[in-house]
């Protein structure tokens, strides 16, 4: 039997100023990878200020392609 097809999720970082900001960033990713036409579910989203960078935060947000 060969592996074909199985779940596959895409871990992406963003930055930026504000939840929208890393929500348009994140979501552009995902959609760059998965194709324009795909439905994502959100399995986890983290954020934490960047500490290089002030009033700015760096999440990590992790996709999964809807079957």
């Amino acid at each position: 039997m060969g592996v074909r097809s199985f779940p596959l999720t895409l871990r992406v970082t963003v930055n930026g100023a504000t939840p929208d900001e890393i929500r348009e960033g994140a979501v552009a990713q995902a959609l760059e990878f998965f194709g324009s036409g795909a439905e994502l579910d959100v399995i986890s989203a983290e954020a934490e200020p960047d500490g290089e960078h002030h009033n700015r935060y760096r999440a990590v947000v992790v996709f999964r392609k809807v079957a």
